[in-house]
């Protein structure tokens, strides 16, 4: 059994179906694709505005604040659409297309460190965990800040282990990393570098190594000049750009109690979180470095993984001081721990115990984050029910019946709803219940509580479509009239 569990990290047949599986897991996990949860239909939107009005650089929520993301991630999104991809994957597709980038460079990292051993054991510590699998396919920012992030991180780590100069085309690729960041996510980007350049360069001995994590000023600073100018016009042009975005997305994170979407957290949050969701890696690299003293040193002797330690932990450290917590905002020291991972397992390659532990490892995390997503899918199926789309395409295909072009749709908490009936924005109840007193002819959708105005304003009428009790929806049910 101990020979076999030694051979399977280098089994290429087991690479091929592992590598299947992973791209199996990152598109299924979040089964059913809707946009009713983790605020993906507010990304959503994003490119839902940029093609529906042309606004490219300050968009909107569906409730008519100020976007508090940049556009990079909706413009790729609506680049796709406009190409013919349906929005449900066009959506999904910058965040899958980062998961997939991040894995190859894992895994041509891990072959070029400890043959096809190393490129199995990145794969599967980077997509065998209950964090990756689930980010994979978000209509969320957090993959692709991740993926950038990790980007820029794997090129100082090239750096090292290669001891060359940085490149005038290499500072050119950083410089646009870091830029592709800042219109990802903002600032937070240098939040999970910049502790981890600072203990370098204060730690590093040798000037000449020093030099190396350093791309220069303007592959730093460059980017930081065009996202701050891309603040001051929304600033100047926006009347709630401050309030939206700069006190609700930037400033509330050192803010505890701000947001009503956020809990306090203690300082200590993550450190359980990590150990749990990244398991069982998060256990056996800290074991492996515990048990083994010549790992500690090996680790520690090397440039290149002197940085991997420093990258990930100053990134976690910081985070851990920012008061606002949720476990995806520290998804970027991921990629470098899985990189660690393979460094460490290197240095014990040699003795058939260790390949034994790894091949454990290995088949535990396919067993441990298969089987969960293997359970929560199904379920996630059955209590997301496909209700809310199913209502909504049955209420474009009557009003396209009754030669209706646009469906009216006054606010409502399921903020999806407006994307699935492929509606601009939303109306203002008032002026739509004005329309139908006109006598305009019109399709107009209502929740169960706006109905119950709408027939107090305008007497009874019969709902040419009734969606049903909805599970699983912030409204119970929704109704469609028609004139």
């Amino acid at each position: 059994m101990a020979g076999r569990l030694a051979r399977l990290p280098e089994s290429r047949g087991f690479f091929h179906g592992l590598i299947a599986f992973l791209v199996l897991l990152f598109v299924a996990s979040n089964l059913p694709w809707h946009l009713d949860n983790y605020d993906q239909a507010k990304q959503a939107y994003v490119a839902h505005e940029i093609l529906k009005t042309g606004e490219l650089w300050f968009q909107h929520t569906p409730q008519g604040r100020s976007a508090s993301k940049p556009p990079l991630m909706g413009w790729i999104s609506a680049a796709f659409q406009t190409l013919g991809v349906p929005p449900d994957f066009a959506w999904r597709l910058p965040s899958l297309l980062a998961a997939l980038a991040v894995l190859a460079l894992l895994v041509r990292e891990g072959y070029a460190t400890l043959g096809q051993a190393g490129a199995t054991l990145a794969a599967a510590a980077f997509g065998l965990n209950l964090l990756t699998p689930r980010i994979a396919t978000l209509v969320r920012t957090d993959m692709l800040l991740g993926g950038l992030i990790f980007a820029i991180g794997w090129m100082i780590y090239r750096k090292l282990r290669a001891a060359t100069p940085w490149t005038t085309r290499e500072r050119g690729i950083v410089f646009a990393l870091m830029t592709a960041a800042l219109f990802t996510k903002g600032p937070v980007i240098y939040a999970f570098l910049l502790p981890g350049l600072v203990a370098f360069a204060l730690l590093e001995r040798d000037a000449a190594t020093r030099r190396l994590v350093w791309s220069g000023w303007w592959t730093w600073v460059g980017p930081l000049a065009l996202f701050l100018a891309w603040g001051a016009t929304g600033l100047l042009t926006n009347a709630d750009f401050y309030r939206d975005v700069v006190e609700r997305e930037l400033l509330s994170r050192f803010q505890e109690g701000v947001r009503d979407d956020e809990r306090p957290q203690p300082v200590w949050f993550y450190f359980p979180h990590l150990l749990h969701k990244f398991a069982p890696w998060s256990l056996a690299l800290p074991a492996l470095a515990l048990a083994v003293p010549a790992v500690r040193r090996g680790l520690w002797a090397k440039p290149q993984t002197r940085w991997l330690i420093l990258w990930a932990l100053g990134g976690l450290l910081l985070m851990t001081f920012v008061p606002a917590k949720r476990v995806d905002r520290i998804y970027p020291i991921v990629p470098p721990l899985c990189l660690l991972f393979v460094e460490a397992a290197t240095l014990v390659w040699a003795e058939r115990r260790w390949r034994a532990a790894a091949g454990g490892a290995v088949l535990a995390a396919l067993a441990f984050a298969g089987g969960y997503f293997a359970g929560l899918v199904p379920l996630s199926i059955q209590e997301r029910t496909p209700a809310l789309v199913e209502f909504a395409a049955r209420a474009r295909e009557i009003a396209r019946e009754h030669d209706i072009a646009t469906i009216t749709l006054p606010r409502a908490r399921d903020e999806g709803l407006l994307l699935y009936l492929d509606v601009p924005r939303f109306a203002d109840r008032g002026d739509a219940f004005a329309a139908w007193k006109r006598g305009d002819r019109m399709a107009l959708v209502l929740s169960e509580r706006n109905a119950a105005n709408f027939h107090a304003a305008v007497g009874p009428v019969p709902p040419a479509l009734d969606s049903g009790e909805l599970r699983g929806k912030n409204e119970r049910r929704y109704l469609l009239f028609v004139r």
